[in-house]
């Protein structure tokens, strides 16, 4: 049964943020998504002020010399594993103070330090900027830091899922050997819109809409093709992938993106994991008062052990998720 917390949020999505979604996708004309986007973003940033909790932080939050695009959470040289996370907004909108937060619960979580990246956004910075600093920064964790990639798990949401996928392909043509395991929640993984939930989802999404979808393809990709392999990942070779955790919801648009690209991982001798959740919301894990949260968070922690193991009287005394 779902939570009363997760009900509510549904509730207040499906009235308040999907119809700014869709008025402001609607309202976009062929020239003018750059209006589009300078106003979702404004409405973010009040979003975010909302949306963070005012408790003290439980880990440090630390800047990375002589990299401005980096934040280190939780950086103690006691910590072996390393999350390198991508976040979501569509590669046109960051959420810092909601990103932080859900940072620092991870590595709290996880015994991990963190790597929060600032990637480069659209429609500024078009395609393939996004990834370009996304695959730069696991290059500097491994050839400037040293740091085992066996030790490294890489993990993002929604885009950042999308980026997720995008990075692996990247590795998987270099020479700094993969990370243990990747975690992608809600993932997009073909921006030719060829998911049949990207319709049949369409009116029970709470949060998100398809019409938003064209608006971000033409801001962050431009004239690329959408079916190239390293535009849209469910079109790529996957058989190289470490093993990847995906979650979805069960009612949101972007749930058979998730599912396909398990898929096609499976159907390529990778090793491929799908968590699918019953009527949340898209990203749920991040939002640490909803109970399903938690049972997302430890479903993670399992996979990460299980490719991962942390150090051993570190993860036996682990808190549970909260």
């Amino acid at each position: 049964m779902r939570s009363w917390q997760l009900l509510l949020l549904n509730a207040v999505s499906r009235c308040v943020v999907k119809p700014f979604v869709r008025r402001s996708s609607a309202k976009t004309t062929p020239g003018r998504e750059t209006e589009t986007i300078d106003k979702m973003r404004r409405w973010v940033v009040r979003l975010d002020r909302a949306l963070i909790s005012k408790k003290p932080a439980p880990v440090s939050v630390d800047p990375v010399a002589g990299q401005p695009s980096y934040l280190w959470v939780n950086n103690k040289s006691e910590v072996r594993r390393t999350i390198l996370y991508l976040h979501g907004g569509g590669m046109i909108i960051h959420v810092p103070g909601l990103y932080k937060q859900w940072a620092q619960r991870l590595a709290t979580a996880a015994n991990a330090r963190v790597l929060l990246v600032d990637y480069r956004l659209a429609p500024e910075h078009p395609y393939p900027a996004s990834g370009d600093d996304c695959f730069a920064a696991y290059q500097w964790l491994v050839s400037e830091n040293g740091i085992d990639p066996a030790d490294i798990i890489i993990a993002g949401d929604s885009a950042g899922g999308y980026l997720t996928l995008a990075t692996l392909l990247r590795i998987g043509r270099s020479e700094l050997g993969n990370p243990c395991c990747a975690i992608a929640l809600s993932p997009l993984s073909d921006f030719s819109l060829g998911s049949p939930a990207m319709f049949t989802n369409e009116g029970a999404d709470p949060l998100l809409s398809n019409r938003l979808i064209p608006v971000v393809r033409q801001l962050v990709l431009g004239e690329h093709l959408c079916t190239e392999p390293d535009v849209s990942p469910v079109y790529a070779d996957l058989s190289e992938f470490p093993p990847l955790q995906v979650h979805v919801s069960s009612n949101e648009i972007l749930r058979d993106d998730g599912v396909r690209i398990v898929n096609r991982a499976r159907s390529q001798g990778a090793t491929a994991e799908l968590c699918e959740w019953y009527k949340t919301t898209h990203v749920h894990p991040l939002f640490e008062w909803l109970p399903e949260s938690n049972d997302a968070l430890a479903e993670m922690l399992k996979f990460m052990d299980r490719y991962q193991q942390a150090d051993d009287s570190k993860t036996a005394n682990r808190p549970s998720p909260v």
